[in-house]
């Protein structure tokens, strides 16, 4: 028997019991578009925070402290250990700015004209100019702050006087060192950012800087939240790394962006395997609901299947018909779960991202797409990747799952008398 009698009889068989095998197709579907589902987003979700890490640069290490205050003592020490190259103070203070009406929540950023361009790159404006290091006001407005949710217009205009809302960071005129609850401040915007999407530690987005002596004397305070060091080229990162707990011990932290990257990538991948090995459960399932239907139908084709063997075919044609026909019902389903899977993964992170704004709606009256990350403290956005490897991968399993579940039937079909066969009432 040739190759495309038995593909012919295999469909043919399936499209005679249209609505079992539809069930059936249903039943792989839903397995492979939940693993390819759950796996994209663990993966895109991983990709987000990868590059995130990756846009500060390999060569990039991040310094906080614990219990005490880093100052500009602490830039003078680090900046004479060995493999750093320079090393950027950075403020850190939540504020509320108001315009259009409303008051939106932010990050203010102090840092120097030098260490922002170092931080951002290249520092893109869609409007004004950068500001330069002075004590004066001056305020770079990133762009979900400064563009309106509805009309995309710009709500702020370089030049444009708005008042800022500082909490918690300013220390209060012979309060021994004691901060007050907030203080406002006129800012005067110099320009506004250009979109930078998701980076690390920083928001440049939904975030507004500052010259860095501004901020301090704003707050009336002398030291800093962060330090950004960077080391002289990313080989030297480790020997810098050591240098520096070497001299502080664990007093203070010590992040390299590289090192969380790797950190990262191990810890999605594992959980891309648990979600995907979870997902493959519904598969384990689908196998069960084959075989079973299998039996039924072997059972029920029992005279149809004596009348072949009368007519001169072999155990291995009946064989081969019967396993061809689930090899159709796990690439059918395979097919249909891949496509369905790449669908949903796309909508998953929009209700996401939704039901983040709302929630956040709900706590303070403030412009939602500032809130989403001044919250969350990273953006939510993110795009899922459809891992072809895991494609093929969920698209294999659903075929050699459904193959498998077919053979026990298929052995027993092939194994008939067809004398008793044909006498099966």
């Amino acid at each position: 028997m040739r190759l495309q009698d038995i593909l012919f009889l295999a469909f043919k068989a399936l499209w005679t019991r249209k609505v079992r095998a539809t069930l059936l197709i249903l039943s792989v579907t839903v397995g492979v578009a939940t693993i390819v589902t759950l796996t994209s987003q663990t993966e895109g979700i991983g990709m987000n925070v990868i590059t995130m890490l990756q846009k500060l640069g390999p060569d990039t290490i991040i310094v906080s402290a614990f219990n005490r205050r880093i100052t500009d003592s602490d830039v003078a020490i680090i900046s004479m250990v060995e493999g750093v190259k320079e090393v950027i103070p950075l403020i850190r203070v939540a504020g509320t700015v108001n315009l259009g009406g409303g008051s939106v929540e932010t990050v203010v950023y102090g840092v120097s004209s030098y260490g922002l361009k170092e931080l951002l790159g290249d520092v893109k404006l869609v409007e004004g100019s950068h500001y330069q290091d002075a004590a004066t006001p001056l305020a770079l407005v990133g762009n979900q702050i400064a563009l309106s949710n509805t009309t995309s217009q710009l709500l702020v205009l370089p030049g444009q006087v708005v008042m800022l809302s500082l909490r918690g960071g300013a220390v209060a005129p012979g309060g021994g060192g004691q901060t007050t609850s907030s203080t406002t401040i006129p800012l005067v915007v110099s320009g506004v950012l250009a979109q930078y999407g998701s980076m690390l530690f920083i928001s440049p987005d939904t975030g507004i800087f500052m010259p860095i002596q501004a901020l301090q004397r704003a707050l009336n305070r002398g030291w800093y939240d962060l330090l950004i060091v960077k080391a002289v080229d990313s080989s030297r990162v480790d020997v810098v790394v050591e240098g520096l707990r070497s001299i502080y011990g664990n007093s203070i932290s010590v992040t390299s962006p590289s090192q969380v990257t790797q950190t990262m990538q191990g810890v999605i991948t594992q959980l891309t395997l648990l979600l995907g090995g979870i997902a493959a459960i519904s598969l384990a399932t689908a196998a069960l609901g084959i075989l079973n239907m299998m039996l039924v139908t072997i059972t029920e084709r029992t005279r149809e299947i004596g009348t072949m063997k009368a007519l001169g075919f072999k155990n291995r044609h009946i064989l081969a018909q019967i396993v061809t026909e689930g090899c159709l019902i796990g690439v059918l389903g395979g097919i249909a779960g891949i496509a369905t899977g790449a669908v949903v993964s796309h909508i998953i992170p929009g209700l996401l991202t939704g039901g983040m704004m709302r929630q956040s709606g709900a706590s303070a009256p403030v412009a939602s797409r500032g809130v989403t990350s001044q919250i969350a403290g990273l953006s939510m956005t993110y795009t899922p990747y459809v891992n072809p490897y895991i494609v093929v991968a969920s698209f294999t399993l659903a075929v050699a799952v459904s193959a498998v579940s077919s053979v026990y039937p298929a052995w027993r079909a092939a194994k008939m008398d067809p004398v008793k066969a044909l006498r099966h009432e």
